[in-house]
């Protein structure tokens, strides 16, 4: 359970979440979808399509592509027979080939080798892409949301509210709702109208 609020930078709307989270829980959804389908170049012809993460080619140059990979195959035959013997890549031990793509000996070598890709091709599509900055960018346009005063604030601190009186007065509530539960007479009205006032000094 996040314990910070934070302002979506899409609509503005306050909610609970991470470092990293940016969007509230509705346009985090909207713009997941908009970023896993979206318009792309075709590396071949250079029309605009739609298409996911990993599409290269417009629906035409992909069949023309693969009909030339279909073509290669039948006029090359198969590189590794099914039965026959490879060595694994990441231990070196021979196996016999049961698939086409098998690279692994073993179910262990082969979460190994898909941690190595993965570990490979997130640090080259980051130094591409520019991830990292664009990291840095986004949190720093983030903004949290004061707990007390409800007033948006940035902040690289892992604090939710936003000022010195704010902690001050926060603590004080916090402190006068313990009390309560440990049995004395306090006064917590006093302290919700008082945090209700403050907000409303800066709605106006």
């Amino acid at each position: 359970m996040y314990r910070t609020k934070r302002a979506c930078q899409g609509c503005g709307k306050p909610f609970y979440g991470g470092t990293d989270c940016h969007y509230c829980p509705e346009c985090a959804k909207a713009k997941k979808a908009d970023t896993v389908v979206k318009i792309r170049i075709c590396q071949d012809c250079g029309t605009k399509f739609l298409g996911g993460p990993r599409a290269r080619r417009c629906p035409e140059c992909a069949h023309i592509a693969q009909q030339e990979t279909n073509r290669k195959h039948r006029r090359e035959g198969t590189k590794r027979p099914l039965g026959s013997t490879d060595r694994c890549v990441i231990c070196g031990q021979e196996y016999t080939v049961v698939s086409g793509r098998q690279k692994y000996c073993s179910d262990d070598c082969q979460g190994k080798g898909v941690i190595k890709w993965q570990r490979e091709h997130k640090k080259g599509y980051h130094k591409v892409s520019g991830q990292n900055i664009k990291k840095k960018e986004r949190r720093e346009a983030q903004e949290k949301v004061c707990v007390y005063c409800l007033r948006k604030f940035k902040s690289n601190n892992p604090t939710n509210l936003c000022s010195d009186y704010c902690r001050k007065e926060h603590k004080k509530l916090q402190q006068c709702i313990a009390d309560i539960k440990r049995g004395y007479n306090r006064d917590l009205k006093k302290y919700e109208n008082k945090r209700e006032e403050y907000r409303l000094k800066f709605e106006s």
